[in-house]
């Protein structure tokens, strides 16, 4: 699996480089519009942008071709591309807890740090958990079309949000009076059974392609 990962980071190289410059132009400008709580949610984007030219890729080199006749199974070629996921996850999570401490954002601040953890692990799979079944069903070129229907509604959401920080400051006050311990490892759970049920829908359709 490590050599599949490290292939796939190898294919983005490039394309990596220009989402961290992209990543430092948005920080600047979210940070200068005082838009702090939206900056995470960049990394909603990351993992549609990136999968979809990974996909693209393989299709054009033909990998599976070459990949699925060797000793490496078809369901740990799936798991590589979750872990793929979950490998930008951690970054968004550290990323999330940076700006928590640097930039003393109040609705930031409000936010106890494991339930960071678990926030962004939910919202930054959950989009890629819905794109990687579909992309393994209907390949790289109708994947196309699951990219911009999905970068439509992640762009929706992220409009909605951006006027609403006054009431997600209202909500996480309210929250206060649940247990945010308890209400953590709920939000880790349903993460961790969208993406196990998500990898076993991905490891079937994949298993019953021919190539």
């Amino acid at each position: 699996m490590k050599a599949l990962i490290y292939k796939d980071l190898v294919t983005l190289k490039k394309t990596v480089l220009f989402v961290l410059v992209i990543l430092a132009v948005i920080c600047f400008i979210g940070i200068r519009e005082g838009a702090i709580l939206m900056l995470p949610f960049v990394f909603v984007i990351i993992p549609l942008i990136l999968l979809g030219i990974l996909f693209g890729s393989d299709a054009q080199s033909k990998v599976d071709s070459y990949v699925i006749p060797g000793p490496i199974k078809r369901s740990t070629i799936v798991l590589s591309r979750y872990s793929f996921v979950w490998l930008i996850t951690i970054i968004g999570i550290l990323f999330t807890i940076l700006l928590k401490i640097f930039t003393k954002d109040s609705s930031l601040e409000m936010v106890p740090w494991y339930l960071i953890i678990a926030t962004i692990a939910l919202i930054t799979t959950f989009i890629a958990t819905i794109q990687l079944p579909l992309m393994y069903k209907f390949g790289a070129e109708q994947g196309k079309l699951i990219f911009v229907v999905l970068y439509f509604i992640i762009f929706g959401l992220f409009t909605y949000l951006g006027g609403k920080k006054e009431y997600i400051i209202e909500l996480m006050g309210k929250l206060e009076i649940l247990n945010l311990k308890l209400l953590c490892l709920a939000i880790l759970g349903v993460t961790l059974v969208i993406n196990a049920i998500s990898c076993g829908i991905s490891t079937k359709i994949y298993a019953d392609k021919e190539f």
